[in-house]
């Protein structure tokens, strides 16, 4: 059995997925902590800026299609060459369109010269590529090459940072050596696309290729600029009624977060496939270890994120130079919003796995109208300000979705209330009651409360774990 598990395409992808993202991540982490030990608040947060937009353009300039190429190329690898070529072509126009949007937008809210703005297009454009050739190796379900050039990069980058960045370079210095490496992974993965000789089939005319992948990413994309401020603009909205100083603290929050976003995404991709076969296949089986295993997944998001906020201030000061102290805070309140990003994205995987995207799309509607002018609003009060709009906008969205998700299916979750007085319970704990107590009296809560929780947690969850 272990043989068959260990031989299974789908399992090895994964492995090789997973293996690749951790490590890359380990040393993007450490990458960041000499980064931000050459330079100041700032200037850190005009760099992050100029990829943040650099990757806002990336994601519209997207189309919506990465699904889409990756599904057609997994049912019929003979329109590899057409999506390659045609693909490009439509991504470098979009990117383009985009680019002259934003220098619009530049001139009349933002703050970069023409040289960023010109480093930022060539970013978006060599990122586009390279996204596109990636997308060739998971079509055809060749996770390891992918996995082993996204690591490379990473290595590229860390020994780039670690032995020629210096105090007194400039940032637009630094941004175009990150964009050289960029371009050194989209050749990486052509050439390893030529090696395992995926070009095939015929290019097709470019007006009738572009509009089926248009006609089938469309909704994708819809939902992609429905979330954009959610999960793109939070910079832009800081860039205009705020300072780089706080971007910097900001993004830095985001880049810790990282590891514990990166968990929470890949129990999602693991639990997505087994919740689409029980739907299909035993219905009564599917709302029994729904009720039952979604309390699981929530005190173990809600349990990562109050020891996050419990030590978070050790692990800034420890790591990084007294100019960041200002992160805590804003990590603190930002892994909070992960915790409600968790349980959405939960609430969307179950919805995915019981074939209602329409409630999906609508969800993403509200959340479009209720935060985005609670993030904007709240950016003026700084990176922590713009948190706690996350948390509070985000949190109340929440409620609806949550109170709808179990009307729509019909479902009860077990001790669903229990749970959320729980999270808020930890939420004060960690980032109000505890935030000025030495790291004595942090361990002894934290160790009391996982001494109380995890043994009655296991007594109520135990039919889950036991046939």
């Amino acid at each position: 059995m272990i043989k068959k598990i260990l031989g299974n395409i789908v399992f090895k992808n994964f492995s090789y997925l997973t293996i690749g993202t951790i490590i890359a991540q380990l040393i993007s982490l450490v990458t960041v902590l000499k980064i931000t030990s050459i330079l100041n608040p700032d200037d850190y947060g005009l760099f992050t800026f100029l990829i943040a937009q650099g990757m806002l353009l990336l994601r519209i300039g997207d189309l919506g299609n990465r699904n889409i190429v990756i599904r057609t190329i997994a049912r019929d690898s003979s329109h590899t060459n057409d999506l390659l070529v045609n693909g490009a072509i439509l991504r470098v126009l979009a990117i383009m369109a985009l680019s002259f949007i934003y220098y619009i937008y530049n001139y009349y809210f933002g703050s970069l010269s023409f040289n960023n703005l010109f480093l930022i297009f060539v970013f978006s454009l060599f990122g586009c590529f390279a996204n596109l050739f990636e997308l060739i190796f998971h079509g055809n379900q060749k996770m390891l090459p992918s996995a082993v050039i996204n690591l490379t990069y990473s290595l590229i980058w860390f020994v780039i940072v670690f032995f020629i960045l210096d105090e007194g370079i400039s940032i637009s210095f630094i941004f175009l050596l990150y964009i050289s490496i960029t371009l050194v992974k989209a050749i990486l993965y052509l050439a390893f696309i030529k090696y395992y000789k995926l070009f095939k089939g015929k290019v097709q005319n470019f007006r009738v290729s572009a509009k089926q992948i248009i006609k089938e990413s469309w909704p994708y994309f819809a939902m992609i600029l429905i979330l954009l401020p959610l999960t793109s603009l939070a910079n832009n909205f800081l860039d205009i009624n705020s300072t780089n100083n706080e971007i910097g603290y900001f993004n830095l929050s985001e880049r810790l977060l990282g590891p514990i976003s990166l968990v929470v995404g890949m129990s999602l991709s693991a639990i997505f496939p087994n919740l689409s076969a029980m739907w299909s296949n035993n219905r009564s089986r599917f709302y029994k270890y729904l009720s039952i295993g979604f309390g699981v997944y929530m005190i173990a998001s809600m349990l990562i994120c109050f020891i996050f906020t419990l030590f978070s201030k050790e692990i800034v000061i420890l790591l990084f130079p007294d100019g960041y102290l200002p992160a805590i805070k804003v990590c603190q309140m930002q892994v909070w919003y992960l915790f409600f990003t968790s349980v959405d994205s939960m609430v969307g995987v179950v919805l995915g796995a019981a074939n209602k995207e329409k409630l999906i799309l609508r969800f993403s509607i509200v959340y479009f109208l209720v935060c985005t002018p609670v993030l904007f609003f709240s950016s003026k009060y700084g990176a922590l300000g713009i948190s706690y709009g996350y948390v509070v906008s985000y949190g109340a969205c929440l409620i609806y979705v949550w109170l709808t998700f179990k009307k729509s299916l019909n479902i009860k979750i077990k001790y669903d209330l229990r749970i959320w007085l729980l999270a808020i319970s930890l939420f004060v704990i960690s980032y109000y009651l505890a935030s000025g107590i030495s790291l004595f009296y942090k361990l002894i809560i934290c160790f009391t409360i996982l001494s109380l929780l995890l043994p009655y947690s296991f007594k109520i969850y135990k039919p889950l774990f036991v046939k």
